[in-house]
């Protein structure tokens, strides 16, 4: 059996406030296709944690990939590595820079990484400004030098940083799907993971621009605001004392977001048509999951980063086995048993992964950690440490500042209105939920043991 992972960035679970939804006819068909878990939870709210998270079935705290060390140095073998040891031919496709070879051990196991980016050539204003506004690049200059002859090297960086802005989804999924028809035909089992990244900030508007056409009042107006503001909160300024952005600027971006998901949902559509037309859906397992979530001013928050409310670390995931019938799963899950599951369904054992009813029945909570960005100037005091929180049922413990938050998600969806707990009750609240067996939570991470 061949293995399609794939990763839609920054695709957010979570509804909006306003009840606004994406029009997506193809993601919604998923639960009458497969198995849809509709409470799934990444382990962080951005990608490296969260991928090393679902590479290796660690926590970020277990796997140490995260802010303030931005590699994965364990010992744990990635699921890449353990397809590659059992004969399998590992790939890896995307434009996302947190696999580009810089970010230690991120890639350990892949045969092949394959950085597919935009056809169009040429200079692009927007994307070099948005290029420009990420605080780790400007560091990297900063330390480097750009002006001098000898820093072509750099000047060459910036260049593919802005070009890995533009869209290219549509050409990712092609490559994707003649990569895996190629293996076919060479009688050659493949582990094929991508990590889509048009829906990710800025939002592309469609297959080729990141701009709208110009021949609109709308098309104009998001033309001029969206890369401003865009460069402002990728300088992570939500985090700071006194921050604002106007509605119509916060409604401007989730528009532009919910399109970019529509647009991803038409091109999936196509993908998979092409892939069942084919016959390339034959003894595939099929894993489609966001890895985390997006901000549009819930709790003050943008993008995705400092956050473990549900708008962040709520994803949706859809697993598709051969000889597994659909159907729609509403137990709490974790992303991080992704590997496992993968590993088990490739000898044709399922027991003891998400797919098992008994394990989820045994192992009730979900655990999200978030390690803080260590370059903020003067972040607000609940974003300065580290922040825990635990998924269980309808309920959700979150540890920030330290303080301990219980949320009631049926009561309160919007996460507005929480009760505070002590620590005995944070413990009895542990004791009372689980997990009974290995877990599929860490209650260490939150209460010290």
């Amino acid at each position: 059996m061949d293995v399609l992972f794939l990763v839609v960035d920054s695709l957010r679970a979570h509804p909006f406030a306003d009840g606004r939804v994406a029009h997506t006819p193809f993601l919604d068909s998923l639960s009458r296709r497969g198995v849809w878990f509709e409470r799934a939870y990444a382990t962080e709210c951005w990608t490296l944690p969260s991928h090393v998270s679902m590479f290796t079935g660690l926590m970020p705290s277990e796997h140490g990939a995260h802010f303030r060390t931005m590699a994965y140095r364990g010992s744990a073998p990635t699921i890449a590595e353990r397809m590659r040891a059992r004969g399998y031919r590992t790939e890896l496709m995307t434009r996302n820079f947190v696999f580009d070879g810089t970010m230690h051990g991120v890639n350990r196991g892949f045969d092949r990484c394959a950085r597919v980016v935009s056809s169009e050539s040429g200079w692009d204003p927007v994307a070099t400004l948005l290029a420009m506004a990420k605080p780790r690049f400007r560091r990297h200059l900063r330390n480097t030098g750009f002006f001098a002859a000898a820093q072509r090297d750099n000047r060459d960086f910036l260049e593919t940083f802005a070009r890995c802005l533009r869209p290219a989804d549509a050409a990712l999924l092609d490559r994707l799907r003649e990569t895996l028809a190629e293996y076919r035909r060479g009688n050659q089992r493949c582990f094929l993971f991508a990590n889509l990244y048009d829906v990710h900030a800025p939002y592309a508007p469609s297959d080729d621009s990141l701009l709208r056409d110009w021949r609109s009042l709308d098309g104009v107006r998001e033309n001029l605001l969206a890369p401003w503001a865009l460069s402002r909160l990728g300088e992570h300024r939500y985090l700071q004392e006194g921050f604002r952005i106007a509605d119509s600027i916060r409604d401007l971006l989730e528009r532009r977001y919910r399109r970019a998901v529509e647009r991803v949902d038409r091109l999936l559509a196509a993908f998979f048509r092409d892939l069942s037309d084919a016959g390339l859906l034959d003894e595939l397992l099929v894993i489609l999951v966001g890895d985390h979530g997006e901000g549009f001013g819930e709790h003050g928050l943008f993008l995705h980063d400092a956050s473990l409310f549900e708008t962040h670390v709520h994803v949706p995931l859809w697993v598709s086995v051969p000889a597994v019938a659909p159907e729609v799963v509403s137990d709490v899950v974790s992303t991080r048993h992704i590997a496992d599951l993968i590993d088990r369904a490739c000898t044709g054992e399922l027991s003891g992964t998400i797919l098992d009813p008994e394990l989820r029945s045994q192992n009730p909570v979900a655990c999200a950690q978030h390690v803080p960005y260590p370059h903020v100037a003067n972040p607000k005091p609940e974003y300065r440490g580290e922040q825990f929180a635990a998924m269980a049922g309808d309920q959700k413990v979150l540890v920030r500042g330290g303080e301990r938050f219980l949320y009631d998600r049926r009561s309160d969806p919007g996460e507005s209105t929480p009760a505070t707990l002590s620590p005995s009750q944070l413990r009895d609240w542990f004791h009372d939920v689980g997990p009974k067996g290995r877990g599929l939570g860490s209650r260490s991470v939150l209460i010290g043991g």
